[in-house]
Parts: structure tokens; C-alpha cells; sequence
């Protein structure tokens, strides 16, 4: 829709759906900005439902993704608020799924930690959760369960297992005591 010689409006088109504005009308450029500006509360609280039920997101990752779509920063900061408020957005749970789902799939501290970090998780937050969930005098341990069933014995195997220790946010250091303790208990065993 183009309105001629008119101020230029980014929205969302859930916001002009919702306003009934659409191509083949004209209205008046002060009637569509009351338009949109009634219509975008609404849609921007829908959309932020719709994303918070496919999964838990942080406070960051919401607005980012309310920005993307075209919404205003006050309109942004009112649902935020609002979300908070009525529990459906918490930075503190969010970071503990986030570190609990990724711990299951083997990661390492140093990966779940930048992960955390992209998503804009207070650094007390984070650390507090890896420090419960991750400590790191268990990151060994969990490295060897991470090359479980992996022959490490010759130098194609260690050098497999340390790509896919490194890959998962291991670091170098772990990953080659983890490899040397895999190394050791299946020369004990053989």
C-alpha cells in the first residue's frame, strides 16, 4: 500500500489486518496512523503469544524477534512488561531450560555460556546456572559421556573425538584430558 506524498510507516501486517486497512481504499493519513496505532497493541501481544507457546524465549530473543516484525519500541516495552508481569516472560527460566536442554545434548560449559550470552541473559543469571548445572570440575566427566562408544585409541579416533568435543563447546584442554581418559580405560580394559 503506498500513500502518496505521506509520512512512511513501518508496522506489521497482523497490525494492518487487524485495522481492516488493506490495498484498493484510501483514507486519510491521520486516520490510518489512529488506525495503527490502535491496532498494534493487540497484534503485538498476539504475536508474542504465538511465539511463547512454540517455546520459552528470553526477554532479548522476544523483542528482537516484535522488532523484526515491524513493531514500535513503546509498543515492544508495553507487552514485555505486560509478559513479565504475568509470568509468561522470565529471563531465570528461560536461561534454565536453555542450559538443561543443551547439557542433554552434550554441550559443553563454554558453548551453553555464549548461547545464553547471544540470547542476552544477565551474566549473574548464567553464571549462577552453570555454576549449579555445569560445574566445571564436572566437565571432563562429561566430555568422556559426550565420545561414549568412540575409538579413541588410534589417531583418526582422537582426532574425531576432539572435533566433536571442540565443536560442542568444549575446550581444547578438556577435550584432550577427556580423549587421554578415554584412551587410558580402554587400553586397561583391552
Amino acid at each position: 500500500m503506498s500513500i502518496d506524498e505521506a509520512e512512511v510507516r513501518r508496522t506489521s501486517a497482523d497490525v494492518l489486518r487487524i485495522a481492516g486497512i488493506h490495498d484498493g481504499h484510501t483514507w486519510a493519513e491521520t486516520d490510518v496512523h489512529r488506525m495503527i496505532d490502535e491496532a498494534e497493541p493487540e497484534a503485538a501481544m498476539n504475536r508474542a503469544l504465538r511465539l511463547l507457546g512454540h517455546r520459552e524465549r528470553s526477554s532479548t530473543e522476544l523483542t528482537g524477534r516484535l522488532a523484526e516484525d515491524g513493531y514500535p519500541d513503546h509498543v515492544i516495552d508495553s507487552v514485555t512488561t505486560r509478559l513479565a508481569d504475568y509470568g509468561y516472560l522470565d529471563d531465570s527460566r528461560f536461561a534454565g531450560e536453555y542450559v538443561r536442554s543443551k547439557r542433554a545434548s552434550g554441550w559443553g560449559r563454554r558453548r551453553i555460556a555464549k548461547g545464553l550470552s547471544e540470547r542476552g541473559v544477565d551474566p549473574d543469571i548464567s553464571s549462577q546456572l552453570l555454576d549449579s548445572h555445569l560445574p566445571e570440575d564436572s566437565e571432563i566427566d562429561r566430555a568422556c559421556e559426550a565420545i561414549h562408544g568412540l575409538d579413541v585409541c588410534d589417531r583418526k579416533g582422537f582426532a574425531k573425538g576432539l572435533r566433536r568435543l571442540v565443536s560442542r563447546g568444549f575446550s581444547y584442554e578438556v577435550a584432550q584430558a577427556a580423549l587421554h581418559r578415554q584412551k587410558q580405560d580402554a587400553q586397561d580394559l583391552g
